[in-house]
């Protein structure tokens, strides 16, 4: 068998002097490709670079979650990074030397993301950048590959709207299934979140003063879901009024219960994330052609509170607002809406004949 002939190149070689009294060996196949190898070490060498560093990025990542969002995050804000990280970043560039990662390599991936949604690629510049941050302030890379000119594209997250007052008492009429009944009761008429709800024990309900008092939160997992006192924020703490109806509905259901929790599993458990979906196609299924979430069902009971006439603050605590930027974000939706409506209505009065 004729063995293949190699090619033989003369290569250009040069001992670049470091800082630390070692030299790091370049060479290239021409003068001039060697003349840019030496510039560029002594570029990064100035900028204070450790150029023989073989820090991957997927070794870093996994240092920038540890330190610098571990400690500080939910689990459910850590669930939602490690998701971003594993599914779109790492496959990508986890076993690429730092300094070998090119803008190309990162306009290459958001390229590949081309069709998800503008959250999403929002998050994954978001970690990107924070995480090259890292990397310039270790003195791993001189300059971020991600350029400060590169923005997520994507279709934007649909308006969140609130559901009528017509659409909600449909809702309650039609969905017959207890627990999904009494998960809708307890989001329209007190807005509380999807995790305040699930996290809600017979203990945090004062049947006598008609109020519940807001003190736990669950944390959804597939198999196991846990409870705990860690709100989202520290306004989430609250105590929110009992309309009639959700008062006598909780109480006929305490009746019938037997764990603490109000929504459990046959085993006394808290709700799964697999039995909250179960229970969600109860609800879903009643209004077809409308979006309904968690979220939209608390967005409707701040547009109700609005409505009622309710000032900025009394409505920023019972939705348990952090601040009152968050709150007036929905009310200049309400606003908008509002707005709309009259003006229709102005416009229609107007060509009456």
């Amino acid at each position: 068998m004729a063995s293949k002939a190699k090619k033989n190149y003369t290569y250009f070689t040069k001992a670049v002097q470091l800082p630390d009294g070692t030299r790091k060996y370049l060479r290239g196949k021409t003068q001039e490709e060697l003349d840019e190898k030496v510039l560029q070490v002594q570029i990064l060498v100035k900028a204070g670079v450790d150029v023989c560093s073989e820090e991957t990025f997927g070794h870093l990542a996994q240092m920038w979650f540890d330190i610098y969002k571990k400690p500080y995050l939910r689990e459910k804000s850590l669930d939602a990074i490690r998701y971003v990280l594993n599914h779109q970043i790492l496959p990508q560039l986890g076993g690429y030397r730092l300094q070998d990662i090119s803008p190309m390599q990162i306009q290459a991936l958001m390229a590949g993301l081309a069709e998800k949604s503008n959250s999403l690629q929002s998050k994954v510049l978001i970690h990107l950048r924070s995480i090259f941050t890292v990397a310039m302030e270790n003195g791993l890379i001189a300059k971020s590959p991600v350029s400060s000119m590169l923005k997520a594209g994507g279709k934007r997250a649909e308006e969140k709207t609130a559901l009528t007052p017509e659409e909600s008492s449909l809702l309650l009429e039609q969905v017959k299934d207890i627990r999904a009944r009494t998960f809708l009761l307890i989001a329209l008429h007190t807005g509380m979140r999807r995790g305040e709800i699930i996290g809600l024990m017979w203990e945090d309900i004062d049947f006598q003063e008609k109020i519940i008092h807001v003190r736990h939160n669950a944390i959804i997992k597939e198999k196991a879901t846990t409870i705990s006192d860690d709100l989202k924020t520290k306004a989430g703490r609250r105590d929110i009024p009992m309309s009639e109806e959700l008062a006598l509905w909780l109480e006929e259901q305490k009746h019938k219960a037997h764990s603490k929790f109000v929504f459990t599993m046959k085993d006394g458990k808290p709700m799964t994330q697999s039995s909250y979906k179960s229970m969600w196609r109860h609800i879903s299924a009643e209004l077809p052609d409308t979006h309904i979430s968690a979220h939209i069902l608390r967005h409707t009971y701040i547009t109700r509170m609005f409505e009622a006439g309710l000032d900025i603050k009394e409505i920023q605590y019972l939705a348990g607002h952090s601040t009152v930027d968050m709150t007036l974000r929905v009310y200049t939706h309400y606003d908008q809406r509002s707005r709309k409506t009259k003006t229709a209505e102005k416009v229609r009065e107007a060509l009456r004949t």
